[in-house]
This record gives C-alpha cells, structure tokens and sequence, in this order.
C-alpha cells in the first residue's frame, strides 16, 4: 500500500464580528500567518515549503469570543494557534481580537477538525473613477 503524502496547510481564523476594511483584514490575517509559521514545527515548515503551493485556508469567526472558542477546541486537540489581538491604532478599538494564526498541519491527518467551520467569504465593493 503507497504511503499518503503529507499535504501541508496554515489555517487562518478572521474575525468577521468586526468591521475591518479589506486592507485591515488582510494586515490581520498576515500577522496570523507569520504567528503560524512562528509556532509551526520545523519539519511541517520545511513540508510546507517543498509542497510548493504554500496553502492557506482563511476560516471566519463570528466575533472576538468564537475566535477564543476556535483557539480552545484546537488546543484540546493538540493544535497550536496563536491569537492576533489589535492595538487599536487604526481603524478599531484596543485589545480587539482579530485573527486566529494556526501551526501548519497535515490536511490528511487534522481535516476532520477543520470541517465544521466556514471558508471566510466576503464580497468587495469597488468603484471604479475615469477622469473626462
């Protein structure tokens, strides 16, 4: 039987319980996936690497608490994360919890646990101006 080949993944939590501009949530999921890698073992960083895809799944969270719930279901099952927690110099307030950075796992392996949680979807709105 052929061994199943590990398929590297960093899974990204986004509070979508706030209201962030597009730019916001994008910074707040970067800080998340440099957490992620941070944490992430040596030898799942080096898969992830040589995988060539670098796979990032963005999940949402339904406000600051579920991100904190999320973090406690994956510590119960021996996955780390880390908790992005803003400083509120821009657009929200001090101490706000914005995203959820989670330790590059195999896809085989940890699936299951990621199942029941959504694909972050949002719909940009873009205006388009032309000078006459």
């Amino acid at each position: 039987m052929e061994e199943q080949k590990i398929q590297p993944v960093m899974y990204i939590f986004i509070n979508k319980g706030i209201k962030m501009s597009t730019g916001k949530s994008i910074a707040q999921g970067a800080h998340a996936a440099c957490e992620a890698v941070r944490i992430s073992r040596p030898e799942m960083v080096k898969a992830w690497n040589e995988f060539g895809f670098y796979t990032k799944m963005v999940m949402e969270a339904r406000d600051g608490n579920h991100l904190k719930d999320i973090q406690k279901y994956l510590e119960d099952r021996g996955v780390r994360s880390t908790l992005i927690i803003d400083e509120g110099r821009t657009e929200i307030a001090p101490h706000t919890p914005t995203a959820l950075g989670v330790e590059i796992v195999d896809k085989n392996e940890s699936g299951p646990i990621f199942q029941e949680f959504n694909l972050f979807k949002d719909k940009i709105k873009v205006t388009l101006e032309f000078e006459r």
